[in-house]
Parts: C-alpha cells; structure tokens; sequence
C-alpha cells in the first residue's frame, strides 16, 4: 500500500556541488544519504528503522543551506526542527557531518488504530569525531486515515530533559 507501506526499504542520495570557484564563495561538495527499512515482524507488528549521514567537504566554503543540522519530526524527535549542530555565539549553525538513525516498532490494534515506541539519535558537528549522538525516545499513536497515514508523538530530548509533541501527516520519509 503506497499510502500506509508496511514491507519494503528507500534508499535516497543526494548530491550538491560547486566545482568553480568563480560561481561560489569557494569550491564544496555537500553529500547525503538516507535509507529507511519497513519490515513486518508479525502481521500486526512492524518494525521501522532508518538512517542518514551526511558530509560536506570545503566547509568554509559551502553556504548555511548545504550544512547539516538535525532534529524534529523525521529526524531525532524530543528536539526543536534543526536544533541540533555546532554550538557558535549561543546559536545552532549548520555542520559538516551528519548521522542519525531511528529505531521504530508499530504495534496495530485494528485495522487503523496502532501504537508505536520509537528511540531516535543523532547530531551535526564539524569534526567526524564530534559527531556525539542525542538521544531522543517515545510513544506515539497511528491512523491510518482515508487521506492517508496520521501519527503524533510525545518524546523526551534526553540531552534538554524535556519532552516534545511531534505530529506527521503522510508517509515519513
């Protein structure tokens, strides 16, 4: 069902690159990846998991729009959208590298109505090696409604102590 999947995998690349500097600030290659798996376990049990990692080489370079941040509703929930990444004067700038990952189970009640618990994780840096992972975790409802797949979760930001409401209309990829 291309609306509610529940058997099947994506794979996405992108690529992005300014080779001359004479049409950019400076030469970079910004590179990114993203693979998301739907495996039943049992016919009403599915098991969800993805991950995404990104580099940009030329940092100095690259424009904010080709550097990584994470966090928020497809990407580490129990944080803000993009506020995830390199700390710089009290404000969150884009990194070089990304690496996040989400580990999803969907238990369906009926045919429409299931429950889900998730663990999410991940950050941006601008070193490899500080690429430290938050984490984030939660419950969550799913419809599956006649326009297509609802959910709204609560989850708790480990590293902010705090919880956060999450909706998706759609498919999550």
């Amino acid at each position: 069902n291309d609306l509610a999947p529940t058997k099947g995998y994506l794979f996405n690349t992108q690529f992005a690159a300014a080779p001359l500097d004479a049409l950019s600030n400076g030469r970079f290659l910004h590179s990114y990846a993203k693979t998301q798996v739907y495996y039943p376990i049992t016919s009403s049990t599915q098991l969800i998991a993805r991950a995404e990692i990104g580099v940009v080489s030329g940092k100095n370079s690259a424009p904010e729009a080709f550097l990584f941040r994470a966090g928020g509703d497809q990407s580490v929930r129990g944080y803000a959208f993009k506020s995830l990444g390199v700390e710089e004067d009290g404000a969150t700038v884009g990194g070089q590298y990304l690496a996040t990952g989400s580990v999803e189970v969907v238990q369906w009640l009926t045919s429409q109505w299931g429950g889900a618990a998730f663990v999410d994780f991940g950050n941006a840096a601008n070193r490899f090696q500080d690429l430290d992972p938050v984490y984030g975790y939660g419950l969550g409802v799913r419809w599956k409604s006649p326009i297509g797949p609802i959910g709204a979760d609560i989850a708790y930001g480990e590293a902010t102590n705090a919880y956060r409401l999450h909706f998706n209309i759609g498919v999550t990829f």
